[in-house]
């Protein structure tokens, strides 16, 4: 249906992950008129990195982004990666380009030293057209809707791109109009900033017709392989960054799971349902709790019960048990703790115990049966997972012992004994749904990394 051409790239810079996530989440939006074009790891090669540049290219040509055709540059592109979206940009002719990148400063807070350029992180970016900032100011709007920190919110910067940047390039070659969206990832999870792109291209793509309702919202495909799985990785308040990011490693290099973040804000209905499993990281199982709050935490037991699947991890196994008021009760576990008296020492709570150790765990015949690939007996790296036996709470199904602790990490004398012999990965049903909660952190134990998209196979397609 006839309709303009919009082109949208993220991952131009390596180190930029919000832009590339949240196009290639964009680009599963249904549109009902004109023409998308996506490009979501445009520097491919910078982004397995986790740096600005292209790999192993010279100084001059490895920032992609300054490598296209310039106000004073009649070469055209530069470099392999660079002609080739050009190469693209040209025969598309598209109507409007999007580039999605990250500041790592805010710009209405940042006051960078004598000399030094202010941050462009929380803004868009533009020529001075009317059109264009006026479109631009109700993407604005939304993206501030909600930025509770003035310092954080979003402006607008109308001085126009780099020169030569490809949204530069695009205007002033075939004349159409564009945009530069920059989040900001100082202080920020990866899953709100990814929500403020998404927020931003969902009013841009209303306003221009190609959708004909709001899909900040759509994070997930609505339609995927059957073998495909789709897991929201919480990255909010009490989630460990280390956690997170091996997790996100671990997951974006297998080939049947398909890892999203999401934040509070994605802790309703609507958006669980696009997810196959639910992950909640090592951290704080309180802190992660508080991030969610009460609601949120009700939408997580539904989706659970309606067919989901969870999977905690340390701190996401402290938040699925039945022991804590804050908890979700998804599964049939109290926890070792409480506070005793240590002579010489004082007061203690009885879950901590340490700094970082290894500790022996022995898997069961049902758990052999997920993990197939890891010995019957190893050693895994543990750091205050909970201790667990079961609660007998009367609304709750009995879990079933995939891994046993077969050694124990003792800070204080009254923790000795309490910790060998005990479960160390559990799953049971809750509802229609599975659960599996795993105390110790096989995704940072060399050699046994693989547990974790075992762990989310058996999420989706059952346990028996």
């Amino acid at each position: 249906i006839e309709g303009p051409t919009v082109l949208i790239v993220g991952g131009m810079h390596g180190n930029e992950p919000a832009g590339f996530r949240a196009a290639s989440q964009i680009r599963h939006w249904p549109i009902v008129k004109g023409k998308l074009i996506v490009i979501p790891r445009a520097n491919t090669l910078g982004l397995k990195a986790n740096i600005r540049y292209i790999p192993d290219v010279d100084k001059a040509h490895r920032d992609l982004n300054r490598n296209f055709p310039g106000t004073n540059q009649s070469t055209g592109a530069r470099g392999v990666l660079a002609k080739a979206i050009w190469a693209l940009v040209l025969k598309q002719k598209p109507d409007w380009v999007l580039d999605l990148h990250e500041g790592y400063e805010f710009n209405v807070s940042h006051q960078p030293p004598v000399g030094k350029k202010k941050s462009v992180g929380s803004t868009i970016i533009c020529h001075p057209d009317k059109a264009v900032m006026a479109l631009a100011n109700h993407m604005l709007a939304s993206a501030n809707e909600t930025v509770t920190d003035r310092d954080r919110r979003f402006v607008l910067l109308p001085r126009g791109p780099v020169a030569t940047g490809l949204v530069n390039a695009a205007t002033r070659t075939l004349k159409c109009r564009g945009m530069i969206l920059e989040t900001t990832s100082q202080f920020q999870p990866l899953s709100l900033r990814t929500r403020q792109h998404r927020r931003m291209v969902s009013v841009f793509m209303q306003r221009t017709g190609l959708i004909d309702r709001d899909h900040a919202n759509t994070i997930a495909p609505l339609k995927r392989k059957k073998n495909v799985i789709a897991v929201g990785l919480f990255d909010g308040g009490g989630a460990s960054k280390t956690g997170v990011s091996n997790l996100t490693r671990i997951l974006d290099r297998d080939p049947y799971t398909l890892v999203f973040h999401v934040g509070p804000m994605e802790m309703k209905k609507q958006t669980l349902q696009q997810f196959d499993v639910v992950l909640c990281p090592g951290g704080s199982g309180s802190k992660q709790a508080a991030d969610i709050g009460r609601t949120g935490r009700e939408a997580i037991r539904q989706y659970i019960r309606d067919g989901g699947g969870y999977l905690g991890i340390c701190a996401g196994a402290y938040l699925c048990s039945a022991h804590y008021d804050w908890s979700l009760h998804v599964i049939d576990t109290s926890v070792f703790t409480g506070a005793r008296e240590i002579e010489g020492v004082g007061r203690k709570q009885m879950w901590y115990r340490g700094k970082s150790a290894p500790v022996k765990m022995e898997l069961t015949d049902a758990g052999k049966a997920i993990f197939k690939d890891v010995p019957r007996r190893i050693e895994v790296r543990y750091q205050n997972g909970p201790i667990v036996q079961a609660k007998q709470a009367p609304k709750l199904k009995r879990f079933k012992v995939l891994a046993w602790f077969r050694s124990e990490v003792v800070l204080y004398p009254p923790q000795k004994g309490t910790m060998i012999n005990t479960p160390a990965i559990i799953s049971g049903d809750f509802g229609k749904g599975k659960v599996m909660a795993i105390s110790p952190h096989p995704e940072s134990t060399k050699g046994l990394e693989s547990m974790i998209p075992a762990a989310i196979r058996a999420m989706h397609h059952g346990l028996d």
